[in-house]
């Protein structure tokens, strides 16, 4: 796939997404990013472990800001505080030029990432399951056509 399909469908996967999806590609995004970075400090590029290092950061930034205070509570609190923790953490992995504080954020976000996928596979189930309830298919008359339509 050449480069400009890629971001055309990348493109198109992102604004067809679901919320529960575009949390998804955004921890991934992080987790590939940081990786990214982590290569540069052993490669000793400044340049590129500065520039995965704020993608990162700028993903971290665009969950916080996805954060649902009102509706999520202490929960949303929680991941505020932990996405918060990374960011200042990716600070100090980047003037420290630290590997390990990188691999510490990484592991809190896959750790995350892996948490919100039982949470997709959960509400997935749930919308699912609303779907397949009784109250909303159609009756036995519908399913074998035998509605009068009154005009």
């Amino acid at each position: 796939m050449s480069y400009a399909s890629r971001n055309v469908y990348v493109d198109n996967e992102i604004m067809n997404a679901s919320s529960e999806r575009l949390v998804q590609i955004l921890y991934g995004l992080a987790i590939q990013s940081i990786g990214a970075a982590k290569k540069c400090i052993t490669a000793k590029d400044i340049e590129g472990r500065v520039k995965h290092v704020n993608k990162a950061f700028a993903v971290l930034v665009e969950l916080s800001n996805g954060l649902d205070f009102e509706a999520g509570g202490e929960i949303a609190a929680n991941y505020a505080g932990i996405y918060d923790y990374c960011q200042r953490r990716l600070i100090e992995a980047n003037t420290k030029q630290s590997e390990p504080i990188l691999s510490e954020v990484q592991s809190l976000i896959e750790d995350l990432n892996e948490a919100w996928h039982v949470v997709v596979k959960t509400v997935s189930a749930e919308r699912t399951a609303r779907l397949a309830s009784t109250d909303i298919l159609p009756s036995e008359e519908a399913l074998a056509g035998n509605l009068n339509c009154l005009g």
